[in-house]
Formats: C-alpha cells, sequence, structure tokens
C-alpha cells in the first residue's frame, strides 16, 4: 500500500478512535515530507478540536446515506472506486432511442399477442379434395343439431372469379346467397354448387345464425385452369 493511501485511512479511522503509536508516528513523519497529507492531517486535528472542544454537540443527526457517502469517498481517494465505475459509460443519440424504444414496443407486442393467442381455437380441416375444372364443384354445408331448429339463416358469400351453378338466372348472377329454413334433429346439409372462372386462389365464406351462435366456414378454391382443389375449414363458433 502506497503511504498517501495508508495514511487516508489513517485520517479516517482517527475520526472514530485513538490511533495506535505506530500508526500515529507514521502520520507524523509521512506529514513532514508530503504537503497534501499534511493538509489532511490538519484538517482532520481541527475537526477533531471542535468535537472534544463542545463546539457542536458530539451527537448530531446526519443527513440520509452520510455515512456510506463518506466511506465511498475514502475509498476512492485510496485507490478503490465503487463497483459502478467500471460499467461502461453509453450514450445514445435520439434516433438510436428511437430505434430500441420501437424494439421494446415490439418485443411487448410480440408477447402479448402469443399470451392471449397461444390457446385460440384454430379452424379445423373439415375436407379436401381436388376436381377437373370442367366440371362444376359440389359442396355441403352439414350443420349438426341437437334438436329442431325452427329457423335458420345460411349466407354463403363468393369471391370475384367464383360463380354459383343454377339454372336460375337470378341465382347464377348473384355474389351471394341466403337461405332461410327449418333444421331438423341430427345432421342437416345445405348443397350448392360453383365454378371457378380463372386459375389462382379464392375463397367461398359462409356463416349460419342459429339462436344466439354464429357457425362460419371458409373455403379456399386453389385452380390451375385444370384441376381445382377445395379445402374447407369450419371456424370456432361465436356468440352474436
Amino acid at each position: 500500500m502506497k503511504p498517501c493511501e495508508r495514511t487516508i485511512q489513517l485520517v479516517a479511522a482517527s475520526m472514530g478512535r485513538d490511533l495506535e503509536r505506530d500508526e500515529a508516528l507514521f502520520l507524523k513523519e509521512h506529514a513532514a515530507v508530503c504537503p497534501e497529507c499534511r493538509a489532511h492531517l490538519a484538517a482532520s486535528d481541527t475537526a477533531i478540536g471542535i468535537l472534544k472542544g463542545g463546539l457542536v454537540p458530539q451527537e448530531i443527526d446526519t443527513p440520509p446515506l452520510f455515512n456510506e457517502r463518506l466511506r465511498e469517498r475514502l475509498r476512492e481517494r485510496a485507490g478503490h472506486p465503487s463497483w459502478y465505475r467500471y460499467l461502461p459509460q453509453i450514450r445514445f443519440r435520439r434516433l438510436e432511442l428511437g430505434f430500441l424504444a420501437a424494439l421494446l414496443l415490439l418485443a411487448v407486442g410480440a408477447v402479448t399477442f402469443f399470451y392471449f393467442h397461444e390457446d385460440a381455437p384454430q379452424p379445423q380441416l373439415v375436407t379436401q379434395k381436388e376436381v377437373s375444372t370442367d366440371t362444376p364443384l359440389s359442396i355441403d354445408l352439414e350443420y349438426l343439431a341437437v334438436h329442431p331448429i325452427a329457423e335458420v339463416t345460411v349466407t354463403i358469400e363468393l369471391d370475384e372469379g367464383v360463380v354459383f351453378h343454377s339454372d336460375y338466372r337470378e341465382i347464377a348472377d348473384a355474389r351471394s346467397h341466403t337461405w332461410k329454413g327449418r333444421f331438423n334433429e341430427g345432421i342437416n346439409s345445405i348443397p350448392f354448387m360453383v365454378t371457378v372462372e380463372k386459375p389462382g386462389i379464392r375463397e367461398i365464406r359462409t356463416r349460419a345464425d342459429i339462436g344466439d351462435w354464429r357457425h362460419e366456414h371458409r373455403i379456399t378454391l386453389t385452380s390451375n385452369g385444370k384441376m381445382l382443389t377445395m379445402a374447407m375449414y369450419r371456424l370456432p363458433k361465436r356468440r352474436i
């Protein structure tokens, strides 16, 4: 340990106890050759003299964290800086702060989305088949009724490029069709036929309002001009 470091420690120790003979001798000898340590020792002697002389009370109320800050300062003067002095000093510009804030918002949004949607019910594949585009596609919407239902409304909506196949002109030209009727107990089927005019991916959306619940289907039609692939999905029912 360097002489000046030991001097700082002994000066601090002298504020709370009487120094040993060899410690006091060391302070005296070092202060004789070191002006800075001599100034520290003189300041300490003045403070001790004031306390012993009764000019201030022996017990005083110190500011909060005074003792911790004093020890920290003494450690720094002795060459032992606090641990956080070793942390790198990072400064961000406004653009960088904005970028970090955006990343944080994205992270929070992703966590929130997966937290609330992790257990959400997913669409269920009901049926899938492939047919030639030379013939109309026949589709059956099936609903299970646990008891007879007097009135049910089923609506079918078509994407552009999909048309109803019907001998009735008003149906063939319509973009949607609504069926109203009665469901019997058990499986109830509502058939209809469509054709796809051009290659590509199209969709048919259906909804059936049964009591307080809405039942929906999504039907995707993928055509390459020669073959047509149909996939029907049942969506989770929801209250209306």
